[in-house]
């Protein structure tokens, strides 16, 4: 296992865009995230995803593009680049 020199332990994020590569996340929550993930070297472990999507870059969309080769099928849904990162929940009104 290797040390990453950007450590998340026990954190919440919300409503962030998250590059993967070179950190760690240990027993952390994310609820309406967007990860990005180019070379595949980060560690997450223990946590809980609630909404997020994955972004494949680099080497990790080619790694993506290889498993359908093989499978058939796309391992994740691909997040299409005009897909809004973030959906907008309209503000309810007041009465």
């Amino acid at each position: 296992m290797q040390e990453y020199k950007v450590r998340h332990k026990n954190t919440k994020f919300y409503n962030q865009k998250i590059e993967l590569d070179g950190k760690t996340f240990i027993r952390c929550d994310f609820e309406n995230c967007i990860f990005i993930l180019e070379r595949g070297e980060t560690e997450i472990s223990g946590g809980t995803f609630k909404n997020c999507k994955l972004m494949l870059r680099g080497n990790a969309y080619t790694v993506g593009k290889i498993i359908k080769l093989f499978t058939g099928r796309s391992p994740l849904k691909v997040l299409d680049i005009e897909e809004p990162l973030f959906e907008k929940v309209p503000k309810p009104r007041e009465s």
